[in-house]
């Protein structure tokens, strides 16, 4: 396979013109070039060939912050957290929750588009930045909302709140460059004071300084590309980079009339294999809502008991070398 002509955009979401995706790689290969040229085992695909023998893993996770188990008491409890703010959903997936009147809930909203996407659309054309938000979020949003004293704010007005619908998302550390960095790191295999090979996923993190032990996302991650350092191979992202939806899991769901709750999960941006943004809402007509239906005996109170189902994905790819790589001592 030949070098990677120019970085796609995430779910290969379409651009107006060249000049549009020439800019999203470009601000691609901001990302990734100086990694690339910090650690040698995490390579370009725009100035490294991918051999046709190359591997692309899938790394999946839960979406569910794993940061809540620690503290939570009760599922309840937890998943309440979890609803209350998008700060708490650090997992690269955020999702916003709408009721009726009575209280009920009718659609979840779930993302993982990056903002540097957004950024992207906010500097190169501002008026196909405002489309998308009133598409996305709705008709009431205006520029002036959005780009405030000449610059993109992720965490506008429209895209900060656990209701309504989100644009992408915006928790800290829920960004494209924390995934690069994360992979990039995780090249570089480590041992403990004792001199022993660290090679399970927490203590990993942990030794390498590799982001939060206690996530989900990090720790296989961080794995998983370790995993492959060490048989001397090179790695990077499979283009297009970005996080994807892996679908939700409905085994104990149950719907009023005895449809197959799968059916009202809808993707709304990508496709099957590069999902950033789905929603589970049930069609007017069906009669109830998704409030209505029961997961595991219990009625979906929750957006959360939902984001325990959902899968969230990043690709990796794996280059063969001859790399002979060598443990360092854990960071301080």
């Amino acid at each position: 396979m030949p070098v990677l002509d120019r970085f796609d955009t995430p779910a290969r979401l379409p651009e107006p013109d060249d000049a549009g995706r020439a800019a999203w790689s470009a601000r691609v290969a901001d990302l990734v070039a100086p990694l690339a040229a910090r650690f040698e085992q995490f390579f370009d695909p725009t100035a490294t060939d991918v051999p046709a023998d190359a591997q692309a893993p899938a790394i999946v996770w839960n979406a569910f912050p794993a940061t809540l188990l620690q503290s939570a008491t009760s599922q309840e409890q937890r998943w309440r957290a979890a609803d209350a703010s998008r700060d708490r959903q650090d997992e690269y997936c955020e999702w916003s929750v709408e009721r009726d009147g009575a209280g009920t809930i009718t659609r979840v909203t779930f993302t993982t588009e990056v903002p540097e996407y957004f950024e992207h659309l906010a500097a190169q054309d501002p008026d196909r930045l405002l489309a998308l938000y009133r598409e996305l979020v709705g008709p009431h949003v205006e520029l002036d909302q959005l780009i405030v004293g000449g610059q993109y704010r992720r965490d506008n007005v429209h895209n900060r709140s656990t209701e309504g619908r989100p644009a992408h998302l915006v928790q800290r550390n829920n960004t494209l460059g924390a995934a690069l960095v994360l992979a990039a790191e995780a090249t570089v295999l480590r041992h403990d004071a004792a001199g022993d090979p660290v090679t399970t996923a927490q203590a990993l993190v942990r030794c390498g300084g590799l982001g939060e032990p206690l996530r989900n996302s990090d720790p296989q991650i961080a794995a998983a590309t370790n995993d492959a350092a060490a048989t001397g191979a090179e790695v990077s992202l499979q283009d297009p980079m970005g996080l994807y939806l892996d679908g939700l899991l409905v085994a104990g769901m149950r719907t009023p009339d005895g449809e197959d709750p799968a059916t009202f999960w809808t993707i709304e941006r990508g496709d099957a294999e590069h999902a950033v943004r789905a929603r589970y809402a049930v069609p007017p007509e069906r009669g109830y809502a998704v409030g209505d239906i029961t997961l595991d005996g219990r009625p979906i109170r929750f957006g959360a008991q939902l984001a325990d189902r959902v899968g969230v994905r990043l690709t990796a790819l794996v280059r063969p070398a001859g790399h002979r790589p060598v443990r360092l001592p854990c960071v301080a």
